[in-house]
């Protein structure tokens, strides 16, 4: 095959694929009945995985002439794993870009266009010999995902071409074979005229992602199978019709058997399984149907994967055993009712995350063990649905989905973001072009047919960001016409209102709470879903709370996935030759959208993130209200009991445990019950808090025995909440000298400037608690800005806090001899007409009683936060606290936190975000004790909550380093007192601010009053 043809097929939209065999499902094929029920690999299938040798080039034209050619030597070539992603195995750079084409300003291409000069060719070359058990069969190549478009040979004859990098494109190869070694060479392109359909917000890589396995087909073989499920009006009674079109004789027989009590994956209850139907069919014209009914059927949900194992036996007309193939099916059913998304008759809640394929050392390359280790996370944490975004996943994952039970919005691999969001509105695709009809309706062709019969997927999605058009309505048709069983989804035609009759759901992206509920309340039309929400970049996913609570008010609102569910940042390794997490333009890839990428709930490395406190609390199916007399449940749940759990309890006071118990409870799904139990608070002054919380009985495949999963708190005050102000002991000694003022006692000695109120000593043990002078009890009114202050421009806009936090100027200084001790009054003039002021009283025992004002100013900007800082010696970083832990909390964030009693150190408050930003934050906090490691430091308590963290580094510190590589070596500890803080936000990342209710406004008069006491 000539350059010139090869350049001619990737740029030619109307050529996309060659040779390509039709999809169909995804079942496999066994010899024998006992091998297709073991649930060992299919012998019929040899993988080609493993290293081939390699060849990078930057574009087609440099591609070796006759590289495929058998008599071609590869010496001098690298080798490459495959799967894997080029760039990520040392060929090339990885490009991270949001929404611009990845050839944006470096070659001037238009649609259908390709770059000429920068498209980088990876030239693959292996061999293989076929094994001897699939010897005398046909032979097909399956390759499972490749970047995005490729040519392949087979011993130097040109065997087919495709685009769609994340379908199975598969070919039959049996006439290229020869016996003994065979040559396979394959040409991967990174750009073709596929890829402007590919412009998903991920990491522009290529190469051979999936598996590459041959096949080998029986003379009698199933090529396809077609399940159909239905229930009836009572959803009591299941049926089924199995479609199978066969390849081969006209003749023979298909023998089946259904099997009942499957081991369910996310049960404990392990049953046999039990042959419960049996029959058989002929088959004629390659053809053969199968129905049945299953009374009381077993239904599948996301609560309850229950699974019934069909088994089909091809026999030709001798009787012999051609093949048997095993499926896995659940009876559920899916409809719109009402505007009302009904799953199996109930109306389903989403409780979803848009998961990319990704792993930060494989890019889109994923294994079982990540996909093993994300079914069992999302199933630990009250997750029960997926959307693909914005492409199919590998087909393991959705076996996986159905054997532990998650709903899956299945999408096409499709987004032309940066045709209409940055070109001009004529390029925008694939909208009525009719050239680009066909390898649209191909990608939803080969999703629908390779994913029809499982029983996780609840709903088609159209694809992502590709505005609207007939090609698009088209391909909604296709859905409907070829699978009536689910509805179809898509968001982007909220911008085209002509071409709303694409999508049976009504979709938004990043609505807030608001404007989601105005909807609610005005369009009674269609079922409403957040395709998208919660943008969960950098510390994030703030006013969650306010989402959820409208899936208790809206029957019409299905909910939402939040955005997105792993962060996508890959290992690089920094200056120091350490690896870490980076983001975009980190590898030279300019421009860039930088850490838009890292926008998951966990971290890249799968560790999980502060915010999966929340959403795991917020997303738990059961809802738990403490109360005096006994804890009230409240069940979320479609179908399943509490049978598999257990209720604990316990009461405590001030932190400390009073009374435990456990019991189990009976609870139907949808119901609400009373517990009994005796949760009454002594007469003793205190602050009680009641917890319940519901456990594991047993073992899961994804949980542990008695790990929780729910819980809920309440709280009960007994008399005055008032920190005790004991009249101290001690007469305080004042030494008032020239330049300083002292109080001394037993063991301390705290000192002041005249001049500027600064607290330059705090001595006590012989251990100094100040590490600068310019940095004790210092007002404190910014933040390292996050990734959403960022987008709001909050470093802009509040700019005079920043100045005001670094430098205030000292207005006046009062010093006063009071009864209780010292008092030192500073007043700061934090910006033109604008002051606050800060008051210390030190008694004879060193308690510091703090006050700081601020009187609100008109014409201010908000507030990042309003409170002090403190910077103390390294050595103190042991923090011991009571209040919402055990992770970083914030005003908008803090539903999921517990009140308890919690450690930490200053490094682990540090939450390793990809671009260091404000972090470690906690709320509602009562008291917190600040030592080093023999007990001594000090203890800050309130009369009302409070926020504080304590970090190795100063906000500031924080700010200035774009990566933790950059920070400063750690040679204090920060801590920081806050009335409050501002919230974190979650509406998105590019514009949005925290909720009007988590501000601190500039206007607004406050005052902050704590006590700290010296300990050691």
């Amino acid at each position: 095959m000539k350059r010139e043809e090869i350049k001619r097929h990737l740029s030619d939209p109307e050529f996309f694929q060659e040779n390509r065999m039709k999809p169909v499902s995804d079942h496999r094929w066994y010899e024998t009945e006992k091998e297709a029920v073991s649930g060992k690999e299919m012998r019929l299938r040899y993988s080609l995985n493993g290293r081939w040798r390699f060849l990078y080039v930057p574009n087609p034209d440099s591609v070796p002439d006759g590289f495929e050619k058998e008599s071609f030597s590869c010496e001098g070539w690298n080798t490459i794993p495959v799967p894997a992603q080029m760039e990520l195995s040392g060929y090339g750079s990885p490009v991270y870009r949001d929404t611009d084409y990845p050839w944006n300003g470096i070659e001037d291409v238009k649609p259908h266009e390709v770059p000429e000069k920068d498209n980088p060719t990876g030239c693959y070359v292996t061999t293989f010999s076929v094994p001897d058990r699939m010897k005398g069969k046909r032979i097909q190549i399956h390759f499972e995902g490749v970047e995005t478009a490729f040519h392949f040979w087979v011993n130097g004859i040109y065997a087919g071409y495709s685009e769609d990098s994340y379908t199975p494109a598969v070919f039959e190869i049996t006439d290229f074979l020869k016996e003994g070694e065979n040559r396979l060479a394959v040409e991967v392109s990174r750009f073709s005229s596929g890829a402007w359909l590919e412009d998903q917000d991920f990491w522009r890589m290529g190469g051979i992602i999936r598996e590459v396995a041959l096949t080998a087909i029986p003379d009698l073989h199933i090529r396809d199978i077609e399940v159909k499920t239905d229930l009836d009006i009572t959803y009591t009674n299941a049926g089924a019709e199995v479609c199978i079109l066969l390849d081969g004789a006209d003749d023979g027989e298909i023998c089946w058997t259904l099997a009942d009590g499957l081991i369910r994956m996310d049960s404990p209850f392990e049953k046999e399984e039990k042959e419960i139907m049996a029959g058989r069919v002929q088959i004629h014209d390659g053809r053969a149907e199968i129905s049945f009914e299953v009374p009381q059927a077993k239904l599948w949900s996301a609560e309850l994967p229950y699974l019934y194992r069909l088994l089909l036996t091809v026999c030709d007309s001798a009787g012999t055993i051609q093949e048997a193939v095993p499926y896995l099916i659940g009876f559920r059913k899916v409809e719109i009712k009402d505007a009302v998304l009904l799953f199996n008759g109930k109306r389903l809640r989403i409780n979803g995350v848009n998961r990319h394929e990704f792993s930060p050392s494989k890019g889109r390359a994923v294994g079982m063990e990540e996909m093993e280790w994300d079914i069992r996370f999302l199933k630990k944490n009250n997750f029960n649905a997926v959307r693909t975004s914005h492409y199919p996943n590998q087909t393991a994952w959705y076996d996986l989905c159905d054997r532990f039970g998650i709903y899956v919005m299945d999408e096409v691999n499709l987004e032309t973001h940066g045709t209409w969001h940055t070109m001009k509105f004529e390029h925008t695709l694939p909208g009525d072009f009719p050239q680009w009809r066909e390898a649209v309706i191909s990608r939803a062709e080969a999703m629908l047919e390779r994913d029809k019969n499982h029983a996780c997927i609840f709903c088609w999605s159209v694809g992502n960001e590709s505005w609207g058009g007939k090609n698009l309505y088209d391909m909604s048709m296709y859905f409907r016409k070829r699978d009536n069983s689910r509805p179809v989804h898509y968001e982007n035609v909220c911008h085209t209102p002509e071409w709303a009759g694409t999508t049976d759901l009504e979709s938004r992206m990043y609505a807030s709470p608001q404007k989601a509920e105005e909807y609610l309340k005005d369009h009674p039309e269609k079922p409403y879903v957040l395709c998208e929400y919660a943008h969960s970049m950098g510390n994030s996913t703030g006013n969650l709370d306010e989402y959820t609570r409208l899936l208790d008010q809206y029957p019409q609102y299905c909910g939402g996935f939040i955005w997105d569910y792993i962060d996508q940042a890959l290992y690089k390794k920094g200056p120091d030759g350490k690896e870490y997490l980076a983001y975009g333009g980190d590898f030279g890839d300019r421009p860039s959208n930088y850490a838009f990428c890292a926008d998951g709930v966990i971290f890249a490395d799968r560790t999980l993130s502060p915010k999966m406190q929340e959403v795991r609390y917020l997303y738990q199916p059961y809802e738990l209200i403490p109360e005096e007399d006994g804890i009230r449940i409240k069940s979320r749940q479609l179908f399943e009991t509490t049978a598999a759990y257990r209720l604990r309890w316990t009461l405590e006071k001030d932190g400390q445990v009073l009374r435990r118990g456990s019991t189990d409870v009976e609870m139907g799904p949808g119901e609400e019950v009373k517990i009994p139990c005796s949760f009454l608070a002594g007469d003793e002054p205190g602050e009680y808090v009641r917890t319940a919380a519901l456990v594991y009985k047993e073992s899961t495949p994804y949980a542990e025995e008695g790990e929780e999963f729910c819980f809920g708190q309440s709280v009960e005050m007994v008399g005055s909440r008032k920190v005790k102000r004991e009249e101290s002991a001690a007469e305080p000694e004042i030494v008032d000298g020239d330049f300083s003022v002292s109080v001394v006692g037993r063991g301390f000695r705290i000192t002041f400037e005249k001049d500027n109120g600064k607290m330059t000593a705090c001595k006590i043990g012989g251990k100094e608690l100040v590490y600068h002078i310019g940095h004790t009890l210092k007002p404190e009114f910014w933040r390292a800005p996050t990734d959403n202050d960022a987008g709001y421009r909050m470093a802009e806009k509040c700019a005079p806090w920043k100045t005001a936090s670094l430098y205030p100027k000292v207005n006046q200084v009062d010093i006063r001899k009071e009864k209780e001790g010292l008092e030192v009054e500073t007043t700061y003039q934090l910006f033109e007409g604008v002051t606050c002021t800060v008051s210390v009283l030190v008694n004879g025992e060193g308690t510091m009683k703090v006050t700081e004002k601020y009187n609100g100013f008109p014409n201010v900007p908000d507030l990042p936060c309003f409170g002090m800082s403190w910077k103390l010696p390294k050595e103190f970083s042991r923090v011991t606290w009571y209040g919402k832990g055990p992770e970083e909390t914030y005003c908008d964030r803090a539903c999921g936190g517990r009140i308890g009693v919690f450690q930490t150190t200053a490094e682990k408050g540090m939450t390793p975000y990809v671009r260091p930003q404000e972090c470690g934050n906690h709320t509602d906090t009562r008291w917190i004790e600040l030592t080093d490691q023999e007990g001594c430091g000090i203890r800050i308590e309130a009369d009302r909550n409070f926020d504080f963290s304590v970090l190795p580094y100063t906000c500031h510190e924080i700010e200035s380093a774009e990566h933790a590589y950059e920070l400063p070596p750690v040679y204090a500890s920060v801590l920081r007192i806050m009335e409050k803080q501002t919230g974190v936000g979650g509406d998105n990342s590019w514009g949005a601010w925290a909720h009007e209710p988590y501000l601190v406004k500039g206007n607004e008069e406050r005052t902050f009053t704590f006590y700290i006491r010296l300990l050691g």
